[in-house]
């Protein structure tokens, strides 16, 4: 006699079986599953994410921490190829323009015309304008970095970070 084994009987057609839809889990049904309660599981999820938010902005504000710290490094006169190699190549290489922006940017209490006769000397001299900025193009916003090279690649002046670090330039004498 042979070994035969004995399977369940399945219904044979399709038609047969029941159809079921799929149960979505409720919440109750989770904290039962896991054994805790509605209180606790929020408060577990509730921590969760703000435990994400606060990495969150710890990576963000670690990345513009850096760049301003980098750029503190840039001296007036410094090279264009050594800005590149502590910077960054600049994401916008701007023309210039009237320079009128940095007006604010400015030691406080710098006098007026003081400031007017620094802006007259560094249009004429700025051939380039890099901006490293957080969103895009040649407006530079708070916590950017921007500085004015001259026709040799060198470094005239620079703001490392807008509205928190005064403008850095040399003017030349007379």
């Amino acid at each position: 006699m042979q070994n035969r084994r004995r399977f369940p009987r399945f219904p044979g057609r399709i038609a047969d079986t029941p159809t079921t839809e799929a149960v979505i889990p409720t919440p109750d049904r989770i904290d039962t599953a896991l054994n805790t309660h509605k209180r606790l599981s929020r408060m577990v999820s509730a921590g969760i994410v703000a435990l994400g938010l606060i990495v969150l902005a710890v990576a963000l504000l670690g990345r513009g921490r850096e760049r301003e710290r980098k750029a503190a490094r840039v001296m007036v006169g410094d090279d264009s190829t050594a800005v590149a190699r502590l910077l960054g190549q600049p994401p916008h290489r701007c023309p210039t323009s009237s320079l009128g922006h940095l007006t604010g940017q400015f030691e406080p209490g710098t006098p007026r015309p003081t400031i007017e006769a620094a802006l007259q000397q560094l249009r004429g001299r700025t051939a380039q304008r890099w901006v490293y900025p957080d969103g895009a193009g040649c407006v530079p916003g708070d916590g950017d970095t921007e500085l004015g090279l001259d026709a040799s690649g060198r470094v005239l002046w620079i703001v490392p970070v807008r509205e928190r670090r005064p403008l850095v330039y040399d003017a030349p004498p007379g």
